[in-house]
C-alpha cells in the first residue's frame, strides 16, 4: 500500500473514533444516579409541585434511610421504596419533624431501585441503581 492510503485509511479511523465517541450522549440521554455502601445520593423530585427533596443513605449492610423534606405540603407524602418491576419493600415511616419524614428499611439486592413519591400534588418514580 502507498504512504497515502495508509494515512487515509489511519484518518478515516480516527474520525471514526472520535465520532462514535461523540455520539455517546446521543444513546445514553439521561444516566440513572449510582450509590453503593456507605453513600449518600440526594434526588429532587420535578413533577410534584412544590418539589420534595430527598437524601438516600445506605450503610456497609445495605441498611437504607430515606430523608423526605416536604416544605409547602400539609401532609407528608407516601414514598414506597421497591426495586424495578418487583413489590416494595418493608420501610419504618416516621415525622422527625413537620417538614422532614424519615424511612428505614434493609435492601434486599443491588441493581434498579424505584422511589416513589404520592402527594396530593401529583406523583413521581424517581429510579437509581445500588451497586454492590
Amino acid at each position: 500500500m502507498s504512504p497515502r492510503s495508509i494515512a487515509i485509511v489511519m484518518l478515516v479511523l480516527v474520525l471514526g473514533f472520535i465520532g462514535t465517541m461523540a455520539s455517546v450522549q446521543l444513546f445514553v440521554r439521561d444516566p440513572l444516579p449510582i450509590i453503593g455502601a456507605n453513600q449518600m445520593l440526594h434526588l429532587r423530585t420535578q413533577d410534584v409541585d412544590p418539589p420534595v427533596a430527598m437524601q438516600i443513605a445506605i450503610d456497609g449492610s445495605y441498611r437504607v434511610d430515606v430523608q423526605v423534606q416536604h416544605p409547602g405540603h400539609e401532609t407528608p407524602p407516601q414514598i414506597s421504596l421497591r426495586p424495578s418491576e418487583n413489590a416494595p419493600i418493608t420501610l419504618d415511616l416516621h415525622s422527625a419533624e413537620e417538614t422532614l419524614l424519615v424511612a428505614n428499611g434493609q435492601l434486599t439486592r443491588p441493581g434498579r431501585w424505584e422511589l416513589d413519591i404520592r402527594t396530593p400534588g401529583g406523583r413521581e418514580t424517581l429510579r437509581f441503581v445500588v451497586r454492590e
